[in-house]
């Protein structure tokens, strides 16, 4: 594969997922001013639930596409149509079921009307193309960003409009559903192939085979992605989520980008040298490199600048301690590592090491549980979070190192480094507020991401020379 042909999906997919994260936290920040932290709280759970019936159903079939060999794939998509189309109506079905008690449990019984809202997604979901993603296969990820972006944008729009017209959480639920519904056109619109149903028993058991452990780790990851709202948002109440959200969609919505464009980029460069033992080593050592730079660079600097931004950004009704800040940007460090070591058990069929790390990651969620029972507040949920998903990421580095001795070494450099700038911005918080100035806040940020950039450019001469190669580019069109 060309450097060229790398360079150039690797911006189309980099455009698109910073437009996708823009658009998305631009909908959070303007609906939480719009509403406000108890309305914001209640649009939150609305999109809760259809995020965690997603999890708990996750059977990987969007993964499979990738990964299944060019032989099998004709035969293969009308099986994975036809498994996301099941899928997504037995989705809505339970939603239905159960969005009165969904709505009690959240404090609010009068509103299982709108949990019920929450059913459409899943089928609207189901009936979508999976074509645009199997262009990814050949690094041509256009489609893709198409149908991603062209759904975000009517439906954050429309959910902002409704949100300055109406304050009502109602405005989350209509431009959510507008969002499936463009972006389900779109994917048929873009794809190349025809859509078809159908059921071969030989790839249905392929698919059930490669995705029972990822089902497995959907419901856990449901436990320790989800798990920390859910217990907020029914012990502490929609005000205190409010805040919580405001302070992870900065911190984990900068994890989630990254992991996101790492991850469908990382995918297939690794996929295709897997039987090059020499090639696949060399793309461990860059892929985990890049993980550690951009953690290094954009992660870890928000556990001295969080709490600030977000009151600059949300509007001082979402004001919240600084250590909540630093906690979630460990714990979203954390994920944007174990991402890397994910896309690499993927790539090697090694789907049981997800689920080992994200069972690991479930005992933060029952030690926040019990802090929160005993009258602790939500910085100690994030303490609690951040401490399952370190605990997590170690097991994934390990198990990693373990699978392909080509990934050890980088396994290791990852695991030091983020011990140490983990107990760097803790440190800091401790001994002194850095969010009493700007001024400060930003010093320590930059103390915080140094370090661990330093490594990472150390740690990849092949890194090292792609920056440079760009910084030259830059530099030949500057003139």
């Amino acid at each position: 594969m060309t450097a060229k042909r790398v360079s150039r999906a690797g911006l189309t997919l980099g455009l698109g997922s910073i437009l996708e994260h823009t658009l998305m936290f631009l909908r959070t920040v303007l609906v939480a001013r719009l509403l406000g932290p108890e309305f914001f709280g209640i649009s939150v759970t609305f999109l809760l639930v259809v995020s965690t019936f997603a999890l708990i159903s996750d059977l990987g079939l969007e993964k499979y596409v990738i990964q299944a060999g060019d032989d099998e794939l004709a035969d293969t998509m009308p099986t994975l149509a036809t498994l996301l189309l099941i899928r997504g109506l037995l989705m809505g079905v339970m939603i239905l079921l159960l969005s009165g008690w969904i709505a009690a449990q959240f404090g609010h019984p009068e509103l299982g009307w709108f949990y019920a809202l929450a059913a459409m997604i899943p089928v609207i979901e189901g009936f979508r193309n999976l074509d645009p993603l199997a262009q990814q296969r050949r690094m041509q990820f256009g489609a893709y960003v198409k149908m991603l972006i062209g759904g975000l944008v009517p439906g954050v729009v429309l959910a902002v409009a409704l949100a300055a017209v109406t304050h009502n959480y109602i405005a989350v639920a209509a431009g959510a559903l507008a969002t499936s519904v463009v972006a389900v056109t779109l994917s048929h619109w873009l794809a190349r192939e025809p859509y078809r149903l159908g059921l071969n028993r030989k790839a249905f058991i392929a698919v059930i085979g490669y995705g029972w452990p990822l089902l497995l780790n959907g419901i856990v990851i449901f436990f320790a992605t989800q798990g920390d709202r859910i217990v907020i948002g029914t012990l502490a109440g929609m005000r205190d989520l409010a805040g919580y959200v405001a302070v992870a969609a900065l911190t984990g919505g900068v994890s989630l980008f990254l992991a996101k464009l790492t991850g469908n980029l990382y995918f297939p460069l690794l996929s295709e040298t897997r039987g090059n033992p020499e090639l696949f080593g060399e793309r461990c050592r860059t892929t985990g490199a890049t993980s550690l730079l951009l953690v290094s660079a954009m992660v870890f600097p928000l556990a001295m600048v969080g709490a600030p931004l977000v009151v600059l950004l949300f509007g001082p009704d979402y004001q919240t301690p600084a250590l909540l800040a630093t906690f979630l940007a460990i714990q979203a460090a954390a994920m944007m590592l174990r991402s890397w070591c994910a896309t690499i058990s993927l790539t090697l069929g090694g789907t049981s090491d997800i689920l080992a790390a994200s069972i690991l990651r479930i005992i933060g969620l029952g030690s926040a549980l019990l802090a929160l029972s005993s009258g602790k507040d939500i910085v100690w949920v994030a303490a609690c979070m951040a401490g399952g998903d370190a605990l997590a990421t170690f097991l994934a580095l390990w198990r990693v190192s373990q699978r392909t001795k080509a990934a050890a070494p980088s396994c290791r450099i990852l695991g030091l480094v983020f011990i140490g700038l983990a107990a760097l911005v803790i440190g800091m918080n401790v001994t002194f507020n850095p969010v009493i100035s700007w001024n400060g806040a930003i010093f320590s940020a930059a103390i915080a991401g140094v370090p661990g950039m330093f490594v990472a450019l150390l740690m990849s001469g092949d890194l090292r020379e792609r920056i440079k190669t760009i910084f030259i580019r830059f530099a030949r069109k500057i003139d």
